[in-house]
This record gives C-alpha cells, structure tokens and sequence, in this order.
C-alpha cells in the first residue's frame, strides 16, 4: 500500500474530527483531568494513493518534550503507524526535541507491543486514572481489549 505522510493543515479539520470521533467517540481527549481537543493540535496525516486518510497523529509540543496524544492507523498492522511515529520523530529531532511521551490504558497490549518494539519504555504506571476519568467521561468503557477491565494508565517515553 502506497502511503503519503503530511503535517496536517487547517483544511484537514473535518477530516480529523471525523476520525477522531470514530476512533475516540471524541476529538476532545481527557488527559489529567483536562479536555484537549486533538483535532486542534499539530501533527501528521497518512494518505493513501486515492488521497483518502490512512491514518493520523496528534501531538502536545513543550518545550523540552513531545506527547503523542492519538496515533491511529486504519489498516492495522500495514506500517502506516510507523510512518506516522518516524515523522514524528524526524520532525521533533529538526526542533531540538529530545524526548517523546505517550499514555495508553493497561488493556492496550497491541499499543505496549507497538512502542516497546519502537524504543520506547515504561516509565510510569498511574493507578485508578482511567477510574478517575470515567467520572468525567462515563461512556469510557469498563472493559477493553481482550476482556481487560480498564482501570490504570499506562505512560511509555524514549529519548532521541
């Protein structure tokens, strides 16, 4: 599968809510207790050949560090997340960023396999934070995949 990867423009907005929504129910993500709208944040799309969207990444830019907020790949297992992590990382080195972060939830293996093959490592587990966003979010699901009840977050990181 041919696939393109570009920064994503204010032209993609709709496109990226419309993602987001189907992927997250949302494009407003909860992170410590906070909304983040991440179809207004920076990041990359992946197209394919027919300009259709392939897949997406959106990022909190610090100052000394990035975090990966979404990464979706459409067409699992085709390569198109690692395009979108590598331009992410191309892209924080040209800017001086050293460091990259990334929080998934405990039920998320395939996300644990993905970034650990990838460099990155466990840095952080945060008990009951799922628990405590599904107070503010109650459509947050209490099982997830492969069976596993959702209850932690779990934050990854790697250096440059």
């Amino acid at each position: 599968m041919g696939v393109t990867i570009r920064e994503k423009s204010e032209a993609d907005h709709g496109a990226v809510v419309e993602l987001l929504t189907r992927r997250w129910t949302s494009p407003e993500i909860l992170i410590e207790g906070e909304l983040i709208d991440g179809s207004l944040l920076p990041g990359f799309l992946a197209e394919d050949t027919e300009g259709e969207t392939a897949g997406l990444v959106t990022l909190i830019k610090r100052e000394r560090e990035w975090e990966i907020l979404t990464l979706d790949s459409l067409t699992r297992w085709s390569g198109v997340g690692t395009l979108l992590l590598n331009a992410v990382i191309g892209s924080a080195l040209e800017q001086g960023i050293r460091r990259l972060m990334v929080r998934t939830s405990n039920d998320n293996l395939d996300a644990f396999r993905f970034y650990q093959r990838r460099g990155f490592r466990i840095e952080k587990i945060v008990t009951g934070a799922i628990d405590e966003e599904r107070r503010l979010r109650p459509e947050i699901p209490l099982l997830g995949e492969y069976g596993i009840p959702i209850h932690d977050e779990v934050v990854f990181a790697r250096s440059l």
